[in-house]
């Protein structure tokens, strides 16, 4: 399953590299991509949502599923 999460507390390179490190490290996950500009990171992996949402968290930032809203509001909510 490909996972789309919001990162909202990713601010840096340094944050990327604790997260790249925190997901690399679980073999379920076989691909990710982060986006530090959007704040986002796409995971590839048998893990449920949760589960991939958790390994975010426990190395120290904000993990939440991403909706891809359209209009006003989401100018607000997933920035």
């Amino acid at each position: 399953m490909e996972y789309r999460l919001k990162v909202s507390n990713m601010n840096c390179d340094g944050c990327v590299a604790n997260i790249q490190r925190a997901l690399e490290a679980d073999a379920n996950i076989s691909s990710f991509q982060i986006e530090l500009s959007d704040k986002l990171v796409t995971v590839n992996s048998e893990l449920e949502e949760q589960v991939v949402a958790q390994i975010i968290k426990d190395s120290g930032y904000d993990a939440t599923p991403y909706t891809d809203k359209k209009g006003f509001l989401s100018t607000i909510f997933n920035k």
